[in-house]
């Protein structure tokens, strides 16, 4: 970084970390307001880590559980109409990535005139109007709980893009480890890499600065040394403990200097062939490790140190063995993608994200990174 470069950093959430301390959440959602609603999705509301936090909201909260994986305006739209409907003034999301997204959403477009997809894809402009928000994430990987995103999907466009707005950052983000120890392992490993792809991705992001950078690699080592004590033994508390924090830092790195290459291939697989957001970072992760390493030097290097490795070669060696021991898809065609669909594939993937690389990416160098992955 030069002496002469400008950059900002902001981040307003309050972090209250800690095993157990979803405790506190009743104290916490009255200081902002006396009608919450709790947030989540379909696949969690019958658990008891959710039965355990309506407990600590008041009697007759309404709890919204449509949010569905990679979740869409008309979701947002659900729910801003339940806000308003029962006049809500407080929001506590608990989930993964996409409850905390929809209801970072729909807290400002319930605020609003028009519906979630005139601010998502249209030429509407949210203002400041929106609700407090407590982030309960329950899975470890998103980052959500920190930044001012809201990764939304709407079908009929056939648009999937992240929404930015300063309303989006949740006022207090409520990590407690204990809450992401029910994910079964397939879940523990699609939020892990998608930690470590905001962590790298941060650090090597052409908007890059230095807390983000500092951020980046402590979040990069943690995944490394915590994630695959998770995958392993899905009670083993401290290694929960160390990916919430690496989700958190992460989270806190990327946001500013925003994502690359990675991200924006992961946009397509995830609209187009329906792969979980992490899943679609981690099938092409290792693959930009290696195609970036070259225009890294002398950071790539540290980037790799700080994950203990010698070399980003050697980084992605090991990430891609990773990967292949979760089970998750290492190949495009294990998600049903053929030669055929590679032209289409490269067009959608080049998001405005695409020119945050830090080597520049062509249709053509795309188009043969996807070919060696078939």
């Amino acid at each position: 970084m030069t002496a002469t470069q400008r950059w900002k950093f902001h981040d307003p959430t309050e972090v209250q970390f800690g095993r157990g301390i979803r405790e506190t959440l009743a104290e916490l959602a009255a200081s902002f307001g006396s009608r919450p609603i709790l947030v989540t999705d379909a696949g969690l509301v019958g658990l008891p880590i959710i039965d355990d936090l309506r407990g600590l909201l008041p009697d007759g909260t309404p709890v919204f559980a449509e949010v569905e994986p990679n979740p869409t305006v008309q979701m947002v739209d659900a729910l801003a109409e339940l806000i308003r409907e029962v006049e809500a003034d407080v929001l506590v999301a608990a989930g993964g990535g996409s409850s905390l997204d929809c209801a970072k959403a729909a807290g400002s477009v319930s605020q609003q005139d028009g519906p979630a997809r005139a601010y998502h894809s249209g030429s509407a402009t949210l203002d400041d109007r929106h609700l407090p928000l407590i982030a309960v994430p329950t899975t470890a990987g998103t980052g959500s709980e920190v930044t001012p995103i809201s990764v939304l999907d709407d079908p009929e466009k056939g648009v999937k893009a992240p929404m930015t707005h300063a309303n989006f950052f949740p006022v207090v983000a409520l990590v407690d480890p204990e809450l992401t120890m029910s994910m079964p392992p397939e879940v523990t490993a699609s939020t892990g890499f998608d930690a470590l792809a905001h962590a790298v991705e941060g650090y090597w992001s052409r908007n890059h600065n230095p807390i983000s950078d500092a951020l980046a690699l402590e979040a990069a080592g943690l995944v490394f040394d915590h994630l695959p004590r998770a995958l392993e033994d899905g009670s083993d508390v401290r290694a929960r403990e160390g990916m919430s924090t690496a989700a958190l830092m992460a989270g806190m790195a990327f946001h500013a200097p925003k994502n690359a290459a990675v991200h924006a291939c992961s946009f397509p697989l995830s609209a187009t062939y329906h792969l979980p957001h992490g899943t679609a970072c981690a099938i092409t992760l290792d693959h930009f490790m290696r195609y970036n390493a070259p225009a890294m030097g002398a950071r790539g290097k540290r980037l790799a140190r700080a994950a203990g490795f010698p070399n980003m070669d050697a980084m992605a060696d090991t990430f891609g063995a990773m990967k292949a021991r979760s089970g998750l898809p290492t190949r495009l065609s294990h998600v049903g993608i053929a030669e055929e669909d590679i032209d289409a594939l490269v067009e959608a993937s080049f998001h405005p994200l695409m020119d945050n690389n830090p080597r520049e990416v062509t249709p053509e160098e795309l188009a043969g990174i996807y070919r060696r992955m078939l």
